[in-house]
């Protein structure tokens, strides 16, 4: 693609962006101005005191470029543009008393160090190394209950549930079988491995100790077995009633200990390097307005949430009095520590768009210009530059965003004009335009009063149009020998109207 294909579609592109906000700006300072280059007839190679006014352009249309003042096709005043004394390309000028109109405020970036806060929300959780499941190596029925309800709390060797085993009945009786026949046979000598083997299947059904030394003293089989809690804590879950019939590992009982809880909290992807082990938080909760706890980091997650692209990292959390509950909503306030001293710049005073971030910088007397910055950490409202500005810099805070617009425009255009002499008089943009043409000969580019019609040979009423150059005109497809865009099919109608907007005489 062309350079002057380029260089409209950035025109093109800033008007848009400046728009009505552009014209309200640069009209009202340079009105004054206009009116008294057009009463006198200076043109753009005149001086204006020390200011030298390179074009004049429509304030609504920025493509729209003359070398001497008057008024637009919308009938506006054009708006001069000067030359800048540094010479320096996207360098804009604005009179104290538009800066004040604008409100404009400018300060000087420091250097300090970041302590970035990250605001996230987690759950409360029950400690999972506090949990217990009731549950049991024997099929059987439960008998009785003696925790019955979900919440319910439990101390230590507290019953949990007896239950009916004919299994534990058959291994009782076949302990009491061995020790009758090793009586029988070895008269008290050693215990025999039948003994062995009984003992050893009571201890698989988790008997305990106890209770063999009772059934070997007494003699008397027990048709119950009993569970025993051994943890204090709360039951969080119940899943078996009174009557019912279990099998091998049928899960009972869950209980807790709520003495101290976890939190869940999710980071987001592009935070997680700011977060490591012992890192200090704030939680609050709605539930309990105006109450602030402290924990700490003490567990981060090896895996990330692939449809969140969330981490979890776990903070301890005690609850002494038991006024916190799992499940609750908790807002989370992560302190992180700074990684290292760098400019640091107001939020504010960014313009970001896409990969790029700008702020504008003020070069004294009334002179700005933008400048391309690495952002690094944010925090209360400042970020950190990696690259691109060092401290004690003055920067725009305010209204930065129609200063870079027209430093876009005027950079847009100082790369239309190429590089120039400052002794050479100002060229006429069409005139260049029309230097364009000379170069390239071709019977597509219409020259003088162009008859349209005549140019319709095969009469179909249609004709091929380049929409950069717009006296190429072709009854046949093709490309433009100037730029090598595509023709474009249009009626004859359209194309009389393109010519007529953009200042070629037909007929």
């Amino acid at each position: 693609m062309s350079k002057k294909i380029l260089i409209y579609g950035l025109l093109l592109f800033v008007g848009l962006i400046i728009g009505a906000g552009g014209y309200s700006f640069f009209q009202s300072s340079n009105s004054s101005s206009a009116k008294n280059e057009s009463s006198t007839g200076k043109t753009a190679s005149k001086e204006n005191g020390k200011r030298k006014i390179l074009y004049w352009r429509a304030p609504m249309n920025p493509k729209e470029i003359y070398d001497h003042p008057g008024k637009s096709n919308m009938g506006m005043d054009l708006v001069p543009v000067y030359a800048d004394d540094s010479g320096e390309s996207g360098v804009v000028s604005i009179n104290p008393v538009m800066q004040q109109d604008m409100n404009v405020k400018i300060a000087t970036v420091k250097e300090g160090k970041l302590n970035p806060e990250i605001f996230t929300n987690g759950i409360l959780q029950p400690n999972e190394k506090k949990e217990y499941v009731a549950t049991t190596k024997v099929a059987g029925w439960i008998d009785k209950l003696y925790i019955n309800y979900t919440g319910q709390k439990v101390r230590k060797g507290e019953k949990l549930v007896k239950i009916y085993s004919p299994e534990l009945v058959a291994a009782q009786e076949e302990y009491l079988t061995a020790l009758a026949y090793d009586k029988a046979v070895s008269n008290g000598g050693n215990i025999s491995n039948l003994i062995k083997n009984a003992v050893r299947k009571l201890e698989l059904l988790d008997v305990t100790k106890d209770e063999i030394q009772r059934l070997h003293d007494t003699q008397q089989v027990r048709k119950y077995v009993t569970l025993y809690s051994p943890i204090a804590g709360t039951v969080i879950f119940k899943g078996v009633e009174e009557g019912a019939k279990i099998n091998r590992g049928t899960p009972l009982l869950k209980i807790a200990d709520l003495s101290d809880l976890w939190i869940l909290a999710d980071i987001y992807e592009y935070e997680a390097s700011k977060v490591s082990v012992g890192l200090p938080a704030k939680v609050t909760f709605d539930y309990l307005p105006g109450k602030e706890y402290n924990g700490r980091i003490s567990f981060i997650y090896p895996t990330l949430d692939t449809k969140t692209r969330t981490l979890k990292v776990r903070l301890d959390l005690p609850n002494r009095n038991g006024e916190l509950k799992p499940g609750m909503f908790a807002n989370v306030d992560i302190k992180t520590t700074s990684n290292g001293v760098f400019p640091l710049v107001p939020e504010q005073a960014v313009l970001r768009s896409g990969k790029q971030n700008t702020v504008i910088i003020s070069l004294g007397d009334g002179k700005f210009k933008p400048a391309q910055i690495e952002l690094g950490e944010y925090a209360n409202g400042y970020y950190q530059v990696l690259k691109g500005l060092s401290a004690n810099t003055k920067i725009v805070t305010s209204a930065q965003f129609l200063i870079d617009s027209e430093s876009n425009l005027r950079a847009s255009v100082e790369m239309f004009n190429g590089p120039s002499d400052s002794s050479k008089t100002e060229m006429n943009m069409n005139d260049k335009v029309s230097g364009k043409q000379e170069e390239v000969k071709s019977d597509l580019i219409r020259k003088g009063v162009i008859d349209v019609e005549a140019i319709d040979v095969n009469k179909d009423g249609k004709l091929f149009q380049d929409v950069m150059d717009w006296n190429v005109i072709s009854d046949k497809p093709g490309d433009c020998p100037i730029c090598g865009m595509h023709l474009q099919e249009m009626t004859i109608d359209q194309v009389k109207k393109n010519l007529k907007e953009n200042g070629f005489e037909y007929k």
